[in-house]
C-alpha cells in the first residue's frame, strides 16, 4: 500500500514549489475491462441510519455517512475527492478541480476548476464557488443563530471549528471563469489546508438555487459583500480570525438563501419531485424517495466525470433493524448488505446463495460521548480520575472477540491504525492500550478519590471538596454514580456490547448504567445540536451513535472538528487550552516533520485525557454483494459508495 502521508506531502510541496505553474488538469478514471450495461444494484442501508438530508451543506444533527458519502455524494461530490482505491487520500480524477497552488509563504491558495458542467447544461465556474463560500460565511458567522440546531433559521455547518474555515480566509475572489482566489489570514500547513479545509467546499448551482422561495426567480441574493477586520481576542475566536464587520447585514442576502435551501432540503417528501435537487454535478440524481428513507437514484447522462455510470439505478434499502436486513439478504433481494456479527455462522449459506464476502474498513475511529455540558452529572466527567476509572473498565479484547466475531482491533486514542502502520498514529497509540481493561485499577482510582465503592450495588461521593482524595469540584455529598447511557436501536452486537458494559460496571465498581435506545439518527442528532456551557444539554449524558466517527470533513485527523472547543461536532462540548495549543499547532506547522510531531504531540494528550470513551475499531460493515457485481472493490476507506464504477459481469 502507498504510504498516504509521504504520497500526499510530496504533492501538496510540489505545488508550493511550483505556486506560480499552472497544473494541467489530470485525465479522469482508469482504465478497465468492459462489462455488461444495466442492472438495479440494490444496497442495504444501516439499520436505523437512512438519510434524512439532501443539502450538502449540513448542519450538527444532520452530519453523518447516511447523508453525506452515502446519499448526497452522489448528486453534489466536493470539490476534492477524498479516498482513492481504498487509501486515504485525496484522488484528483474524481475531483471538480486540479490540485491547489499555494503562494506567497502558504497564504494564498489558487483552485483551478476542470471544464464540467451542470445536468442542466451549464458550465461549472467559480461563481458557483463562490456562492457556497458566500452562504457557508453567512450560516458560520459567530454572530448568526444559525450555528449547527436543525431549528435556526440557517443550515448550520456540521465541519464548523470556530475559528478555523471558513473564518480563516480573509477574502475568496474569482479571477476567472474557472479560477477562485483564497487570501489566508496566516500561514498554513499546505497537507492540512488542503485536507481539512478545501475539504468543505462543493460546488452547488448558482445558477438554481441562488432564490429565497421556490417560486421566485433566480438572482445574486448571495453576493452581499463579506467585509471582515480581525476579530479581538475577546471574541473567544482565536486571534486573527476574522468576523463580518457588521454581523447580520453584510451577510443577509445570503443568509436568506442558506435559509430557503435548508427549508428545502428538511422537506423529505418532495425530494424526488423539486425541481432544485434535479440539477446536480455528481454521476447520479435522485429519481424516488420516501420518508422512511427508501431511495432510488439513476444515472446523470450529463456527469462530466469519468468514469460514466452503467447501472440503470442504485437502490437503497432502508431497514429498522439487522434481523430483517439478513432476512432480505438470505432471500436474495439485495446486491449490497451485510453480515450482522450474530449471523457470521451463515457465511458459508450466503456463498452458495451466490454472495462474497468482504469486511469494509474505513478511516475512523470508535467512541462514546461524555456530555460535559450536563448539569446534573458534567462535573463527574470533568474529573480525570473518573474517565481513567470509567475507560479501565470497558472491555475491548472481549467485545471483538464475543460480539464482532473477532473482526476488530484495540482503540488506544483519536487516530486509527488503520491502514496497518499508518503514519498519523503515534508510537504511544501504537504501543497498545494507555488504560487497558482492569477492573482492580477503576476501584483503585475511585476509592482513592473520595468515592466509596459498593461492587454490584451505588458507589456514592463519600468525601465531597476539592482536595486530595477528595471526589472533586461540584460534585455533593452522597452523589451516586448513577449515569444514563443513550445507544442507537437495531445493532445486536451494540446492543450485546453495552450490556455487557452494564453488567460489568456495576459489578466491579457500583457504576449504575441506565441504558437507553433510539434510532441512529436520532441519537446523532441530540447529541450534536449544539451543547454548550451557556446553553447546557441535559436530555443526555453518555451516549453512542452506533457509528463510528469517519475522519470526513476533516481527512488529516488533526482532532478541529471532534475536539476543538466549540467545534460543531464536539457533541459534550470538551474544552481545554492545551488540547487547543496543540490542534492549533497542528494546523500551522512549517514543515511535514513539524506537522507530524504537533499530530502526535496532539493525540498522545488526548489518548492519556480521555476526552472520549474508547471502544474497538470494528469494520464499518461485514459486506456481502452478489459475486457477479463488479467494481465494488476496494470499498470506499471514508465510507463512501462509488455506484458509477459498478457493473454485472
Amino acid at each position: 500500500m502507498t504510504d498516504m502521508r509521504s504520497r500526499s506531502r510530496w504533492l501538496i510541496t510540489a505545488l508550493v514549489a511550483a505556486a506560480a505553474l499552472l497544473l494541467a488538469a489530470c485525465s479522469s478514471g482508469t482504465a478497465s475491462s468492459a462489462h455488461s450495461s444495466g442492472g438495479v444494484v440494490t444496497f442495504a442501508e444501516g439499520a436505523g441510519n437512512s438519510p434524512n438530508y439532501i443539502s450538502p451543506m449540513t448542519a450538527g444533527p444532520y452530519y453523518s455517512v447516511a447523508n453525506s458519502s452515502d446519499f448526497s455524494y452522489a448528486f453534489y461530490p466536493p470539490l476534492y475527492w477524498f479516498g482513492d482505491h481504498g487509501e486515504p487520500i485525496l484522488d484528483e480524477s474524481l475531483s471538480f478541480a486540479t490540485l491547489p497552488v499555494y503562494s506567497d509563504n502558504n497564504t494564498v491558495v489558487t483552485v483551478h476548476l476542470k471544464h464540467w458542467m451542470w445536468s442542466n447544461g451549464k458550465p461549472i465556474t467559480a461563481r458557483d464557488i463562490v456562492f457556497w463560500m458566500n452562504l457557508l460565511s453567512a450560516a458560520t458567522d459567530p454572530a448568526s443563530p444559525s450555528l449547527g440546531s436543525s431549528s435556526a433559521p440557517g443550515p448550520g455547518w456540521g465541519a464548523l471549528v470556530l475559528g478555523a474555515f471558513p473564518q480563516n480566509v480573509v477574502s475568496y475572489t474569482q479571477t476567472g471563469t474557472y479560477s477562485v482566489q483564497f487570501k489566508l489570514n496566516r500561514a498554513y500547513n499546505p497537507t492540512w489546508f488542503t485536507y481539512n479545509e478545501l475539504s468543505q467546499i462543493n460546488p452547488i448551482p448558482q445558477n438554481s438555487w441562488d432564490r429565497l422561495s421556490l417560486s421566485g426567480p433566480v438572482g445574486n441574493y448571495d453576493s452581499s459583500a463579506q467585509q471582515r477586520m480581525p476579530a479581538p481576542a475577546s471574541d473567544g475566536l482565536p486571534a486573527g480570525s476574522y468576523v463580518p464587520v457588521h454581523p447580520g447585514t453584510a451577510t443577509s442576502g445570503a443568509l436568506g438563501v442558506a435559509q430557503f435551501i435548508n427549508t428545502q432540503a428538511q422537506d423529505l417528501s418532495t425530494y424526488a419531485t423539486n425541481p432544485m435537487w434535479q440539477v446536480v454535478c455528481g454521476p447520479f440524481k435522485i429519481s424516488q424517495f420516501n420518508t422512511s428513507g427508501y431511495l432510488k437514484m439513476v444515472p446523470n447522462k450529463n456527469y462530466s466525470g469519468s468514469p460514466k455510470p452503467t447501472i440503470s439505478a442504485l437502490v437503497e434499502e432502508p431497514f429498522t433493524s439487522d434481523t430483517s436486513e439478513f432476512n432480505a439478504l438470505h432471500n436474495g433481494n439485495i446486491t449490497i448488505g451485510y453480515i450482522p456479527r450474530a449471523d457470521l455462522g451463515q457465511r458459508a449459506a450466503l456463498k452458495k446463495l451466490g454472495y462474497s464476502f468482504a469486511p469494509w474498513y474505513s478511516f475512523s475511529d470508535a467512541y462514546m460521548l461524555y456530555n460535559f455540558t450536563n448539569t446534573s452529572v458534567g462535573s463527574i466527567f470533568k474529573q480525570l480520575y473518573f474517565r481513567q476509572a470509567f475507560q479501565s473498565l470497558v472491555n475491548q479484547p472481549q467485545y471483538i472477540k464475543d460480539f464482532y466475531g473477532g473482526f476488530g482491533t484495540i482503540n488506544n486514542g483519536p487516530v486509527p491504525g488503520y491502514p496497518p502502520k499508518n503514519p498519523d498514529e503515534s508510537p504511544l497509540e501504537a504501543r497498545g492500550q494507555v488504560y487497558p481493561f482492569d477492573p482492580a485499577k477503576a476501584v483503585k482510582l475511585l476509592r482513592d478519590n473520595g468515592w466509596n465503592v459498593v461492587p454490584q450495588g451505588v458507589t456514592t461521593c463519600a468525601h465531597a471538596g476539592t482536595a486530595a482524595g477528595d471526589c472533586g469540584s461540584g460534585i455533593s455529598a452522597g452523589e451516586p454514580l448513577t449515569l444514563k447511557l443513550l445507544y442507537a436501536n437495531g445493532s445486536t452486537a451494540l446492543t450485546n456490547e453495552m450490556e455487557a458494559m452494564q453488567s460489568e460496571m456495576k459489578a466491579a465498581a457500583g457504576i449504575n448504567l441506565q441504558l437507553s435506545t433510539e434510532t441512529g439518527s436520532n441519537v446523532f442528532g441530540t447529541t450534536l445540536n449544539n451543547c454548550t456551557y451557556k446553553t447546557p444539554c441535559n436530555n443526555w449524558q453518555i451516549a453512542d451513535w452506533g457509528a463510528a466517527w469517519v475522519y470526513s470533513l476533516d481527512y488529516l485527523p488533526t482532532g478541529g472538528e471532534i475536539l476543538a472547543a466549540g467545534a460543531s461536532s464536539n457533541g459534550g462540548d470538551y474544552s481545554n487550552p492545551t488540547n487547543q495549543a496543540n490542534i492549533a499547532a497542528s494546523h500551522v506547522a512549517p514543515t511535514a516533520a513539524a506537522e507530524i510531531a504537533a499530530l502526535f504531540k496532539y493525540e498522545d494528550f488526548v489518548a492519556r485525557q480521555l476526552p472520549l470513551i474508547w471502544l474497538p475499531n470494528t469494520p464499518y460493515q461485514l459486506t456481502v454483494y452478489k459475486s457477479n457485481l463488479k467494481g465494488l472493490l476496494p470499498q470506499g476507506v471514508y465510507e463512501e459508495l462509488y455506484p458509477q464504477y459498478y457493473s454485472f459481469s
